[in-house]
């Protein structure tokens, strides 16, 4: 199985979207879902995913460099999805 674990979280301009979960637990809760979810079934396959973020762009750049830091702590994302419709 895969799991998408984070949807849509960043705004158009880079900043992260106001949801429940960043309003609670703040801009952790990516690297907090992915860690939950990988404890939960650690065969799954975790992904995060967006929209517009095929090209160079501040929502991409935003994407990037949270990828690059949940990577670097360690933290289990196996894929990204990007949303083509």
């Amino acid at each position: 199985y895969d799991w998408d674990v984070a949807n849509e979280i960043f705004e158009e301009d880079g900043t992260w979207r106001d949801s429940v979960w960043y309003e609670a637990l703040g801009e952790d809760f990516v690297a907090d879902a992915l860690r939950w979810a990988h404890e939960a079934d650690p065969e799954a396959l975790l992904f995060v995913n967006d929209y517009n973020v095929e090209g160079i762009n501040a929502k991409s750049t935003a994407w990037y460099e949270l990828v690059q830091d949940l990577l670097a702590d360690d933290v289990p994302l196996h894929g990204l999805g990007i949303q083509s419709h």
